[in-house]
């Protein structure tokens, strides 16, 4: 990794640290209904389907997912940069969650040792993130399986901008939070290839790139649906965004 890429890591790194403090508060973050919780772990046993499978979870932040596919029975590791989002993750689940520091771009874990890999709002956040999937199909058993969760989160559109203003201007006034302070700076966000997003399309590029097979997705409107009838006013005014899970095998 080159000088600039560690500085990268590191104000990464930074982000999460800061965002960890509020992360579970966030509407689409945590998982804020038990109506929300059966609808992830329904999506996990369709697209990983078998039981107590080992399960690595990549980016875990504050274990939201980790969460859900223990509750199926699966055995799961969870890795991220950020310590703070891993000391929430250990916080509030259970022992057999297995929670370490990790690179999601080179997780540290010997050839074929995972029955899945799963990702949910990580790859647009990579500065490399074909070397990220060659490296989950890497860890992956042959026959595994990864998946990925994650959306276009900035369309570019005017009507977006305005009520995400409006949106935030709400929670600041509400809540007596900065929610802007939870994004990137304008140095990260020049070297990200997906800082706005990554569309269903990239990532099936990705996938295939990466050599896996059998790529499938599924669009979560249903979800996000769920999500936004649970949400106040100042999260449900700019929840839209083109959000998906892709899927495949080693």
């Amino acid at each position: 990794m080159s000088i600039n890429e560690n500085k990268i890591k590191e104000e990464i790194t930074k982000r999460w640290d800061y965002s960890s403090q509020r992360y579970d508060t966030y509407h689409g973050h945590g998982v804020k209904s038990d109506e929300e919780a059966e609808a992830w772990k329904a999506l996990f046993r369709q697209v990983i389907p078998g039981e107590r499978l080992s399960v690595l979870d990549i980016g875990c932040g504050t274990g939201e997912m980790s969460k859900m596919l223990a509750d199926l029975g699966h055995k799961v590791t969870g890795i991220d940069l950020s310590e703070k989002m891993l000391s929430v993750a250990k916080s509030k689940s259970p022992s057999s969650i297995k929670f370490r520091i990790g690179d999601a771009e080179n997780p540290p874990f010997d050839e074929g040792k995972f029955d899945a890999v799963v990702t949910r709002h990580v790859l647009w956040t990579l500065p490399n993130p074909e070397k990220a999937l060659k490296s989950w199909r890497n860890v992956l058993k042959p026959g595994g399986k990864v998946v990925i969760i994650d959306g276009v989160w900035d369309d570019g559109r005017l009507e977006t901008h305005l009520k995400r203003k409006i949106g935030e201007t709400m929670i600041h006034i509400v809540e007596r939070n900065d929610i802007s302070k939870d994004g990137y700076t304008a140095e990260v966000n020049a070297i990200l290839p997906n800082a706005k997003g990554v569309s269903l399309d990239k990532a099936r590029e990705y996938m295939e790139k990466a050599g896996f097979k059998d790529v499938r997705s599924i669009v979560l409107d249903d979800l996000m649906r769920i999500q936004k009838k649970h949400m106040p006013l100042r999260y449900k005014i700019a929840y839209k965004y083109e959000y998906y899970v892709i899927y495949g095998l080693k």
